[in-house]
């Protein structure tokens, strides 16, 4: 059919109403039928010469009333006419508009821009989240997910897992999955499970500061493999073992973080055959393998017998959500299963739901995309702003690695950054030492933000900062 384009002037209102009654006008009549897909919303806006917030707005209305179901990645249709639902009164819950009820708050330090966490953030996730729990709310039994579920995760979850895990060419049963609250309590869980205290664990280098958190929790002790352009190095993951006895090596093989090395698939492959050798058992970090389009198989594919895969939906979907998995080898699960218990019991049902959800509907795949398209744009936004300087990046990756100019050095710099309103991460975040000198380098993140022009402004200042020296201290806000 042609685009369907309506006449806003005949219906009473603010134009958003407008349109929503126009929908259901032309939804009765047959002008849309069901099944008809509606115009993409940027396409009705610049016809109609209104914005896409209120095309946005007034289909979302429309959704609510029961006469559309919005699908990611494919568009907005028409659905079957039903007795209730959204369309009655129950509750007024039609009535209420976005904004009406009050407005959840943003967290944040006033006046300063946040770039020291890995933290996604993308203007669609509104419409996606309130989509998604329109659909939730329709569903019967929802009072089940606030009751506890299985410790591991319920079964429906766990397929769920499995299929989204497959996806980068691991295949792991849902009997073989830990649902967790996000990667790090997946790695508390591993950590605890799999040591005794003061035991030694390897790890690289560099490493972001969860790992520290979780090895002084347990206590471990961790041992530091030094690392070149493709990670951990093999030699000295085998010189380390041979001289620690440790039986643990816990590696970030796809984008490491802080550095956004990628290890090759013959690095992995060299790793696995100094596990192999010394009766190492890997931890495979993989919470930003999911951004990266053409990458290598995970390791854990390559030694399935001794490798812990740990990943999340924190970085491919939504950091909130707090969704986490551990696919593991089948003789380590009743083990996981008893230090989760633990710890948390179980986790809630509602978040793993919705990712369930997303990953079914869709969703999950879409969000994906568009992280990996804002990704690629934030990183070249950093590669201008930081021309002439050393910076490693990877184009999915959320955060890039700048090494600073002499006479920096990174606490000094990441102070005065705070400064001027801009909150970055220090190398000193990331090392096992307290060394006198630590190497000039900064982590930026590029993704906490869902306003590129906030990150503009914030890679302008940190690039004004370094040019301008640590003498100079004067405002350049």
């Amino acid at each position: 059919m042609t685009m369907w384009v309506p006449k806003l002037e005949l219906f009473p209102g603010p134009r958003y109403q407008a349109l929503a009654a126009a929908i259901e006008a032309a939804v009765q009549t047959g002008e849309l039928p069901v099944g008809a897909k509606l115009p993409p919303q940027r396409n009705l806006a610049w016809k109609l010469g209104v914005t896409v917030g209120t095309v946005s707005r007034g289909y979302m209305l429309a959704e609510q009333k029961g006469l559309l179901s919005g699908e990611v990645g494919r568009g907005t249709f028409v659905k079957p006419l039903e007795s209730g639902g959204f369309g009655g009164p129950i509750g007024g819950f039609s009535e209420i508009q976005p904004g009406e009820a009050g407005e959840i708050a943003k967290l944040g330090t006033p006046g300063v821009i946040e770039l020291s966490r890995n933290e996604p953030s993308l203007p669609d996730y509104e419409d996606i989240l309130r989509r998604s729990l329109q659909t939730l709310a329709a569903k019967s039994g929802l009072q089940n997910l606030l009751g506890y579920s299985r410790t591991l995760g319920d079964p429906a979850h766990r397929a769920a897992a499995a299929q989204w895990i497959a996806r980068i060419g691991l295949t792991v049963q849902p009997e073989q999955i830990i649902a967790t609250a996000g990667a790090q309590q997946a790695l508390a869980i591993v950590i605890t499970a799999m040591t005794m205290p003061n035991e030694i664990m390897l790890v690289e280098a560099l490493t972001y500061g969860g790992v520290h958190e979780n090895a002084q929790q347990r206590p471990v002790r961790m041992e530091g493999v030094a690392m070149d352009d493709e990670g951990m190095i093999p030699e000295a993951l085998a010189e380390a073992a041979r001289r620690t006895g440790s039986r643990l090596v816990l590696i970030q093989p796809t984008i490491h973080n802080p550095t956004t090395v990628m290890m090759t698939a013959e690095r992995r492959a060299a790793i696995v055959a100094v596990a192999r050798k010394y009766d190492l058992t890997i931890i495979e970090d993989d919470v930003y393998g999911f951004l990266v389009r053409e990458r290598p198989l995970p390791v854990a594919t390559l030694a399935p017998e001794r490798t812990i895969y740990i990943t999340s939906a924190s970085k491919c979907m939504a950091p909130g959500l707090r969704v986490g998995w551990i696919a593991a080898p089948p003789v380590l699960v009743e083990r996981f299963t008893d230090a989760l218990h633990a710890v948390a019991v179980n986790n809630p049902r509602l978040n793993q739901e919705i990712v369930r959800q997303w990953i079914e509907d869709g969703t999950a795949a879409a969000l994906v995309e568009r992280l990996r398209e804002e990704a690629a744009i934030r990183n070249a936004m950093a590669a201008e702003a930081f021309e002439g300087l050393t910076m490693r990046s990877h184009p999915a990756s959320l955060h890039c690695y700048l090494e600073l100019p002499s006479p920096w050095k990174p606490n000094e710099f990441t102070n005065q950054a705070l400064g001027q309103g801009v909150r970055i991460a220090s190398c000193t975040s990331f090392l096992l030492d307290t060394r006198p000198n630590p190497p000039p380098w900064v982590r930026i993140s590029l993704a906490p933000s869902p306003d590129r022009t906030e990150v503009a402004e914030a890679l302008r200042r940190l690039r004004c900062l370094i040019e301008r020296g640590p003498e100079a201290r004067q405002s350049i806000v």
